[in-house]
């Protein structure tokens, strides 16, 4: 593991003045910022190894530990879920700040973020929001969407995944910087290469089917397993196989007592999965931007899903109706036959277009200029 503890009495250590040659004479110093180093290190790595390409220095922070990030700063005032000590988080941002002379922060993850832009850094926060947590109007999920409000007003621009975030935030910091991120943080296209064939040879060979999450109420493994109950009952020859771990991993709803139906593999390299299998079904109840999506159509692998928040952003989905499984055995079948749209070419499903624009969103909150408008997509 890497990583360095800052507190709130760290002082900066002396450094020598650039040379008219250093790439920091103009380079941007960007603040990364996430609630807990895993985070940084799933979604992070290339994006910002491109920024240091691009001739930008990241100072990346997080309240516990990166495994891979580089260089990574501990702060132990942030944290996962709110916590008594978040309530030194100020001061110790404040200081991070400071420190490491950040131009710009770029924050992502609930906690983190609510802290960073109450905190009064002095510089511009982008709020990278990876999904809002709630979908739709629950009154349940009043208190999550009254502290956003109260937030949006701290916020010096905004970057979001999925349309239904999208439309929050139009109505609700209309007068805020946007940008709307089409592939999400994007991914390896050279570890997710597109295959050259995987049509079903419907008749000679089964249906394969691959699920990949959490085994959670949220992801709803139990619909999958339903899925492909549904599709034997129609004569059709098929196989699920369920990639993940989770509090439902062991529940009977998540298992088939037929036999080769459904096998389960636990947490596992997707990229065999997919380049063997037919179509990836996604049963979620929502999600910020699928990942497991963009990397299953980043390979050629077709991809359907319920019409819900996020799944419905993915490019070439066929959607069905939520909890429709009849109808979403409809679309597998369109899609493993080669029915549905054509999938993108991959390469506008790399980290390196999403790099470059978050980049350069954040050159335009932090200049005030914004040559591509104020609220745009990429």
């Amino acid at each position: 593991m890497t990583g360095s503890a800052v507190t709130g009495s760290a002082e900066p250590k002396p450094q020598a003045a650039p040379s008219s040659s250093d790439p920091r004479v103009d380079a941007p110093v960007i603040g990364l910022l996430t609630s807990v180093g895993e985070t940084l290190d799933a979604f992070f790595l290339e994006i910002a190894e491109r920024w240091r390409e691009q001739g930008a220095v990241v100072e990346s922070a997080a309240g516990s530990l990166a495994e891979t990030f580089e260089d990574a700063a501990v702060l132990p005032s942030v944290t996962r879920r709110p916590a008594l000590r978040n309530r030194r988080a100020g001061a110790e941002l404040r200081e991070w700040v400071r420190a490491k002379g950040i131009d710009v922060v770029i924050t992502n993850t609930a906690t983190a973020s609510m802290l960073v832009r109450t905190a009064g850094v002095g510089v511009p926060v982008v709020y990278f929001c990876h999904g809002l947590h709630w979908n739709g109007d629950r009154l349940a999920d009043l208190p999550f969407r009254l502290v956003e409000r109260a937030l949006v007003r701290r916020t010096d621009g905004i970057v979001c995944i999925n349309s239904a975030d999208q439309e929050w935030f139009d109505h609700h910091a209309a007068s805020t910087p946007r940008l709307r991120l089409l592939g999400g943080v994007g991914l390896d296209t050279e570890r997710f290469v597109r295959r050259q064939d995987g049509a079903w040879r419907e008749g000679e060979e089964p249906l394969r089917l691959v699920w990949c999450g959490e085994f959670s109420l949220r992801k709803n493994p139990a619909a999958a397993v339903e899925l492909v109950h549904h599709l034997r009952d129609r004569c059709v020859d098929v196989t699920l196989d369920m990639l993940g771990t989770g509090e439902l991993f062991d529940d009977p709803s998540s298992r088939s007592e037929i036999e080769g139906l459904v096998r389960r593999h636990g947490v596992a390299d997707p990229v065999p999965h997919f380049e063997r299998s037919h179509v990836l079904v996604q049963t979620s109840r929502w999600e910020g931007l699928p990942r497991v999506g963009l990397e299953a159509i980043a390979i050629g692998l077709p991809t359907v899903g319920f019409d819900v928040k996020g799944v419905r952003d993915l490019p070439a989905v066929q959607l069905a109706p939520e909890d429709d499984i009849a109808a979403l055995a409809d679309r597998v079948l369109s899609a493993a036959r080669g029915e549905g749209p054509t999938l993108p070419d991959a390469a506008t499903l790399s980290y390196v277009h999403a790099a470059d624009a978050l980049l350069e969103f954040a050159q335009s909150v932090r200049s005030g200029r914004f040559p591509r408008g104020r609220v745009y997509a990429a």
